[in-house]
């Protein structure tokens, strides 16, 4: 289906939900406003996750057969997604859409090393960053995930927002429904000690801005701000060349660029 296509049946399904239409009207000018902000060339300072966490932390070491289960889990619920059709109920999100097996091995293996107290994510789908952020916490036995997303579209539900992770994992997480315009600065003042900040939500320049620029008076010192599909824009860029953070960009599957910020 193409974009013009799902935009008539985002519109012509949300006659009675005005609140749906702002939304679609709102992401439409922010991604236009987006070509306006894409100046900055990126450059990688590391070419794999495997190089950043050398350099990075050199002396920690991750067991990865740990994952073995739950990427398993994981790759049997997207071939199942696969056969569905989009934009459906049941698959309410493209499979394309979840975060690259670079990004969630870097997620797991950030969380074993740092142990967080606590983590915040904006942006769920299907939940596959948020099964390995919370794997990571169930190995490290301590730490607590708090997940922020909305229903966008009219074939989107509540159920389906982390539907992929498994239900043992579930214990350490809590999911807050709402955009994170609207819900990141109250979630963020009740969490005390934030020790990591993964946005994943709509990688729009005024999103994404928003975001590190809300999060940054929030996260304690070290603390780690993590962002996926920087290079589309320039808000990592601009963030980082006007606040006090260290900065790396590494290069994961598809070309795609992960920014990093620590927060000196």
């Amino acid at each position: 289906m193409n974009k013009i296509s799902i935009i008539f049946q985002i519109l012509t399904k949300s006659i009675f939900k005005p609140k749906l239409v702002k939304n679609v009207l709102e992401e439409r000018r922010q991604s236009k406003e987006n070509e306006d902000h894409k100046n900055h060339k990126y450059i990688y300072d590391f070419d794999s996750i495997e190089e950043f966490f050398k350099k990075i932390f050199p002396i920690e070491e991750v067991n990865e057969v740990e994952l073995e289960e739950l990427e398993l889990h994981v790759e049997q619920n997207l071939k199942k997604l696969k056969n569905e059709k989009y934009p459906s109920k049941k698959k309410p999100y493209p499979t394309d859409y979840s975060i690259n097996s670079d990004s969630r091995k870097f997620l797991y293996c950030l969380c074993r090393i740092l142990k967080p107290k606590n983590v915040i994510e904006t942006g769920v789908a299907y939940g596959i960053s948020s099964s390995y952020i919370l794997q990571a916490l169930k190995d490290n036995k301590f730490g607590k995930l708090y997940s922020i997303d909305s229903i966008f579209r009219p074939w989107q539900t509540e159920e389906m927002i982390g539907s992929i992770i498994p239900k043992k994992l579930k214990n350490n997480w809590e999911l807050i429904i709402g955009k994170s315009a609207e819900k990141l600065e109250s979630i963020s003042n009740e969490v005390n000690d934030l020790d990591i900040f993964i946005h994943d939500s709509s990688h729009t320049y005024e999103n994404m801005m928003f975001e590190f620029n809300m999060i940054i008076k929030k996260i304690k010192k070290n603390g780690v701000i993590i962002s996926d599909d920087i290079i589309d824009n320039d808000a990592f860029y601009d963030f980082t060349s006007v606040n006090n953070v260290k900065k790396y960009v590494v290069k994961v599957e598809g070309n795609q660029g992960l920014g990093i910020i620590i927060k000196n």
